[in-house]
């Protein structure tokens, strides 16, 4: 394994030297690191430096974690993972859902992001009880029935915090810190809310957003597109752990020796809940799910969430683990492709120091301008989906077919992008109508104003 070794230390000494990242990296195999390292800044403004044990917020990171605290709980025998929720969350408005269809995406819960955009007083931090009772208040409808189709729910893990608490009588802070983290010697690990508690933590890695209009990076606070991580920043179990690249390689082999959850369970994580269903990609419990036939299975799990991005990935046939937690937001396509890089290198397979593109910055339109464009647009493609345009407080914002709402910036005054994101959106006029073409680069599809 040492030209392992070599090859990747030369990788990441010209990411270094270009600096082209800013976060936490670490690699290993068959039980030993071939790589770990730093790169940039914690806090910008002090200019302290990134240590490998800075602490990051992990983002989606966070729900195979979260997922364990629940299979915990079922080999304890203290709850079933086919359970209808009801059993402990009893004043729930949706019926018939069971804790495995909560943990495999499979729930049909609506998700939550909308909903305390409209409904809540922005001057509050929520916490999840705060969740529950809009569920209950508001009573969105679900997105399907249980067990059709799946879907990515945030919704969902808040949920399983809410059933960890319910379950166990410790909050899930404290449950989470007595059964995962100290039996496992996750020492940096907590589940933290910075913001709700007004802590502060030794070597933490502030998480910075790219501001489009000023052209510099900001905390998320002070984006008015990001500001909900300040009301939503009591929201635990989809996310809001956080931790190390070092404590999470424990955690691989926790996992992976055995000491934590017992074989028939963890089997059942890296197995599709749901095979018969369609689905963009494969999800067991808590996990994503690979299997390649040159690579052997994997099982993992990215992040997002202002200013961090996270990726946990185990390969479980072949013992490799890659951790990277970044905190200053850059091009989603050019950090996947330094994780590819990282993949190619370890399989034997060709690889390049990918160049990190200039963050776009914006321009600002008049409103009439942006109100041209509001409107929904049907899919040339597929005409059942709609894509919604819409303004408020003079911004523009897309809703594309099953995402959620992303706020569009102004390169031209028809053209417009995705902070952090190689989308553009373009907008034309026939004569006779309106119509938008969205391009991410390789796949263009074209919408047209009913």
């Amino acid at each position: 394994m040492d030209d392992k070794r070599v090859i990747l230390k030369k990788f990441f000494d010209e990411i270094q030297s270009e600096k082209l990242i800013n976060g936490t990296v670490l690699i290993a195999k068959d039980g030993e690191i071939l790589y770990k390292g730093a790169f940039g800044e914690a806090d910008l403004d002090s200019k302290r430096e990134l240590k490998i044990n800075s602490i990051f917020n992990l983002a989606s990171v966070s729900k195979p974690i979260t997922a364990l605290g629940i299979m915990l709980l079922a080999q304890a025998n203290k709850l079933s993972l086919d359970d209808p929720i009801e059993k402990w969350l009893s004043d729930i408005p949706y019926k018939g859902i069971t804790v495995r269809q909560l943990l495999n995406h499979t729930s049909g819960l609506p998700d939550y992001l909308e909903l305390f955009e409209c409904h809540w007083n922005k001057s509050k931090i929520a916490v999840n009880q705060d969740l529950f009772e809009l569920l209950i208040k508001y009573k969105p409808e679900r997105l399907f029935k249980p067990n059709e189709r799946m879907e990515y729910s945030n919704t969902g893990y808040v949920m399983l915090a809410l059933i960890i608490e319910k379950v166990s009588g410790l909050s899930f802070a404290e449950y989470m810190k007595r059964n995962i983290f100290i039996p496992i010697g996750m020492q940096d690990t907590k589940v933290f809310c910075q913001r709700l508690t007004e802590q502060a933590m030794d070597n933490y890695a502030y998480g910075y957003v790219f501001d489009v209009y000023k052209g510099k990076h900001v905390l998320p606070d002070e984006f008015p597109e990001t500001d909900f991580v300040v009301y939503l920043d009591g929201i635990v179990g989809d996310g809001a752990i956080h931790s190390t690249v070092e404590d999470l390689y424990l955690l691989d082999r926790a996992l992976r020796d055995g000491t934590l959850i017992d074989e028939t369970l963890l089997k059942e994580a890296y197995s599709p809940s749901s095979p018969r269903l369609e689905s963009p990609f494969k999800y067991g419990l808590g996990w994503i799910l690979e299997n390649e036939k040159r690579k052997g299975r994997a099982v993992w799990h990215s992040g997002g969430w202002p200013g961090y991005a996270t990726h946990f990935k185990r390969y479980i046939d072949n013992d490799i683990v890659i951790i990277f937690l970044r905190n200053k937001e850059q091009d989603f396509e050019f950090e996947q492709s330094i994780i590819k890089s990282i993949e190619n290198i370890l399989f034997d397979e060709p690889y390049e120091t990918p160049k990190a593109p200039e963050l776009q910055k914006a321009k600002i339109l008049h409103p009439e301008i942006l109100n041209r464009y509001v409107g929904e647009y049907q899919l040339e493609e597929h005409t059942e989906l709609i894509t919604r345009v819409t303004m408020k407080d003079q911004r523009l914002f897309i809703e594309l077919p099953g995402s959620m709402k992303l706020e569009m910036y102004a390169s031209s005054e028809n053209e417009f992008f995705l902070r952090s994101l190689s989308v553009t959106i373009n907008f034309a006029n026939d004569g006779v109508n309106y119509y938008l073409t969205i391009n991410d680069g390789s796949y263009s599809q074209t919408a047209k104003l009913i």
